[in-house]
C-alpha cells in the first residue's frame, strides 16, 4: 500500500509545531497540558477557517465536485481541448440572455435555468483566456448557488 501524500497538510503541521513551541506546559500538574490543548484547538480551528470555504454548503459541494472530477480523471485522464469560444453568435446569445435575466429579475420571475445559461453564454462569448476563466468561475459560483438552493428547500 502506498503512503498518502501529506504535503498539503504541511501548513497545518507548521501551525501545530509553532503552537507546541510557543505554549508553556507545566509538567507534573494534572492540568499541565490543558493550555496546550486549548491553544492547539484554537489555532487549528483558525487555520481551518482560513482554508475552508465560508459560504454555507460550499464545502460539501466541493467534495462532491472533487469526487466527480476524480471519476472523470479515472475514465478519461487529464484532458486538453481547445476552448472553442468567442465569436459574434455567442456574443449575441449572451446579450440576449443578459436581457432576459435582467427583465426577469426586475419582475421577480428569474429562474435558475436562465441565470446559469446567461453565465454560460457569457463564457462562450469570451476569447480572452483570462476573461474566459473569470466567466467560468462565475458559472461555477451560480451553479453552486443553485445546488445550495436545492439542498436547502423544504422536502415535499
Amino acid at each position: 500500500m502506498t503512503a498518502p501524500d501529506l504535503t498539503p497538510l504541511a501548513p497545518l503541521a507548521r501551525v501545530i509545531a509553532t503552537t507546541v513551541q510557543e505554549t508553556p506546559v507545566r509538567l507534573g500538574s494534572p492540568d499541565g497540558a490543558v493550555q496546550l490543548i486549548q491553544e492547539l484547538i484554537l489555532r487549528t480551528a483558525a487555520y481551518a477557517g482560513s482554508e475552508l470555504p465560508r459560504t454555507p454548503g460550499l464545502a460539501q459541494h466541493m467534495v462532491e465536485v472533487d469526487a466527480e472530477r476524480q471519476r472523470q480523471l479515472a475514465k478519461w485522464g487529464d484532458q486538453k481541448h481547445p476552448d472553442g469560444t468567442g465569436g459574434s453568435g455567442a456574443l449575441y446569445v449572451a446579450d440576449r440572455y443578459r436581457t432576459i435575466v435582467d427583465h426577469a429579475l426586475d419582475k421577480g420571475t428569474a429562474r435558475w435555468r436562465d441565470i446559469v445559461l446567461e453565465e454560460v453564454y457569457e463564457a462562450l462569448a469570451e476569447s480572452d483566456p483570462a476573461r474566459l476563466r473569470a466567466e467560468l468561475v462565475q458559472c461555477a459560483a451560480v451553479i453552486q448557488a443553485w445546488i445550495h438552493d436545492l439542498d436547502t428547500r423544504p422536502t415535499p
